[in-house]
């Protein structure tokens, strides 16, 4: 069964994240599902604007820790970041409108796709959290591009924290840009932004992409990247995923 949906409503095209059944978490085989799926909308002559959900009550529980876990060897968990490497690239590169449609909980690695579209529609009860320091790793995109959108202060204390924010908070410092009530209106209000997007010459819309995307491409480096790689394939990283599994909290020692 696919992880991944497409579903087109005329001119725009919905990327669903359909793992209910593990809050949407991102192995391996959906990582690569997802790039292939950007991939196909991006190359269709029919689709004007992309855009990324989830189903379930979650966007997105973020990098699966469970199968991180699993992984016999420190190069098997470094290609499982990898793959979140090559999405990440992958939203930050496409040339078409990206509208980040968050459904319910983001959390990691999902809280990371929303720094990637160019408008984010949340429903009002989602809540945002970056909790990678707690098992070890980095966000590497809410630590590069975060801090133009919502400043440095705010960036490093949701990296360091690992506080949980409500979509309201997420308005409120400029990461969502519109909030819904129900999940159910969610896709309306999607379809509604990419009309009227539509609406306006796509010329224009393209350059304004464009200078906005150079300005987030040229502070996300692969110094993000590669923290998190090498800090994937070290034990503490190792052990607190299987920290993770087994629902316990990693200790540290400073």
């Amino acid at each position: 069964m696919a992880l991944v949906e497409i579903v087109r409503r005329d001119r725009l095209g919905f990327i669903v994240m359909s793992r209910e059944d593990k809050l949407n978490a991102l192995n391996r085989e959906m990582l690569q599902e997802l790039v292939k799926a950007v991939e196909q909308l991006e190359s269709d002559p029919e689709t004007a604007v992309i855009s990324l959900t989830g189903r379930g009550r979650a966007f997105s529980a973020g990098i699966d820790l469970v199968e991180a876990a699993k992984a016999e060897t420190q190069d098997e968990v470094a290609k499982l970041f990898r793959d979140l490497a090559t999405l990440f690239n992958k939203l930050l590169t496409v040339e078409k409108p990206l509208i980040i449609g968050v459904n319910g909980a983001a959390y990691g690695g999902g809280a990371e796709l929303l720094w990637t579209g160019d408008i984010v529609i949340a429903v009002r009860d989602a809540k945002i959290a970056w909790p990678e320091a707690r098992w070890g790793l980095v966000p590497p995109v809410l630590a590069s591009i975060g801090p133009l959108i919502i400043g440095p202060q705010r960036a490093a204390y949701l990296a360091m924290t690992s506080t949980v924010i409500t979509a309201e908070e997420a308005y409120g410092m400029g990461l969502v840009s519109r909030i819904v009530d129900l999940q159910s209106d969610l896709w309306r209000a999607i379809e509604e932004t990419a009309s009227l997007i539509m609406q306006h010459s796509p010329q224009a819309i393209r350059a304004i992409k464009k200078m906005i995307q150079h300005s987030k491409l040229n502070i996300y480096t692969s110094l993000g990247i590669s923290e998190l790689e090498k800090l994937s394939r070290t034990r503490e990283a190792i052990n607190a995923a299987k920290s993770f599994r087994e629902k316990k909290q990693p200790l540290y020692k400073w």
